[in-house]
């Protein structure tokens, strides 16, 4: 609440990425994920309640039902992180659920109010907010 000291808050920060970094499935490279991961913790570090939504999103692998968890659009929609542009909620959806997932693979779910097809200011990164659909061009009954 209000009143509450910043001191310390370089550690909490340090804390929640390992924490959150425990969870990666993988798909990108260590180094990637880590600064991917720091980006979103330092941009969340002035929304306690969007970072503990994602703490509890990651760690409870979505069983726990969270809010949006969500960081300024940039122009073209994509985040750079270590010199690699990407969709910011595909970056967070691979790094956590799906370490093969494409970027048209995503589809929001009804109770996102952020989602980036929404094309507003935020977009919502959090992956479970997200279900993966099977890319158009793919047919199953094709097989």
């Amino acid at each position: 609440g209000p009143g509450m000291s910043a001191s310390g808050s370089g550690d909490a920060t340090l804390g929640i990425v390992h924490t959150l970094m425990c969870h990666r499935q993988g798909g990108e490279s260590e180094n990637f994920a880590k600064r991917a991961v720091e980006s979103l913790v330092k941009k969340l570090k002035d929304k306690r309640d969007e970072l503990d939504a994602l703490i509890t999103a990651v760690t409870s692998n979505g069983i726990q039902q969270s809010k949006c968890v969500t960081i300024a659009r940039t122009l073209d929609g994509r985040l750079q992180v270590a010199g690699k542009k990407g969709f910011p909620h595909v970056i967070y959806s691979r790094i956590w659920r799906w370490p093969d997932l494409h970027k048209n693979e995503l589809k929001h779910i009804k109770l996102c109010k952020f989602a980036f097809d929404l094309k507003l200011d935020h977009v919502c990164v959090n992956p479970y907010h997200y279900e993966r659909v099977i890319s158009p061009g793919y047919n199953v009954t094709d097989i």
